[in-house]
């Protein structure tokens, strides 16, 4: 392996609680009633494909650019304070890097929110570059955002391996040519056996890399 590539919420960071309980409390302050399994299936989404549909059928008399800035000033304090990186996740950054290994994230995210917490954690000066799912306007069934991932840190996608913690972003990247490793998260219960028979390898945490 020569390069890394990661995803973030779920894989690196604790942080998918976070997601869910800024709309829960942006429906909550407006005593709107809210259909949580949709919620949860919006969590393989980027806001830009998610608030369409959120402002569409709960009927919302706001501007998709309020509804952002709403959601992002919610979660932006959980970020540069609280949230907590994965056990094992600041040690396996330190090692790849010792070892040589170029590191990337590839997010659905937004970089001042991953930026913010992988500085307070220490991780950010190993990282290599960033790819994001804006940039490439697909969604991480497709190998898009790995493969600029892999094209900005300067190795060949067959040389990466890419962690992930949901079914269709392993599945994305296999189709780019990555060797994959799932990541267990508390948001991806349900599907853990489905990851187990997509990846290459399934993880708990990053301990068992060490």
């Amino acid at each position: 392996m020569r390069g890394a590539i990661f995803d973030v919420d779920g894989t690196l960071l604790c942080s998918m609680n976070a997601w869910y309980n800024a709309v829960a409390n942006f429906f909550r302050v407006r005593n709107i009633d809210y259909d949580k399994s949709q919620m949860e299936s919006f969590k393989d989404m980027p806001l830009e494909e998610s608030l369409p549909i959120i402002k569409r059928d709960y009927n919302l008399d706001m501007s998709m650019h309020d509804i952002l800035k709403e959601l992002m000033e919610l979660v932006r304090i959980e970020y540069e304070q609280n949230i907590p990186a994965k056990a094992g996740a600041y040690e396996y950054f330190k090692k790849l890097h010792n070892d040589g290994v170029k590191i990337a994230i590839a997010t659905s995210g937004y970089k001042e929110l991953c930026e913010g917490a992988f500085r307070r954690l220490g991780m950010w000066e190993y990282i290599d570059a960033c790819a994001f799912s804006t940039e490439v306007m697909k969604n991480k069934s497709h190998p898009d955002v790995y493969l600029l991932a892999a094209e900005r840190i300067g190795v060949d996608p067959h040389d990466c391996t890419v962690f992930e913690d949901i079914t269709i972003g392993i599945g994305g990247a296999k189709k780019g040519g990555f060797y994959t490793v799932a990541v267990a998260d508390e948001s991806n219960t349900a599907e853990q056996d489905e990851l187990k028979q997509v990846a290459d390898r399934f993880i708990n945490d990053f301990t068992e890399l060490l």
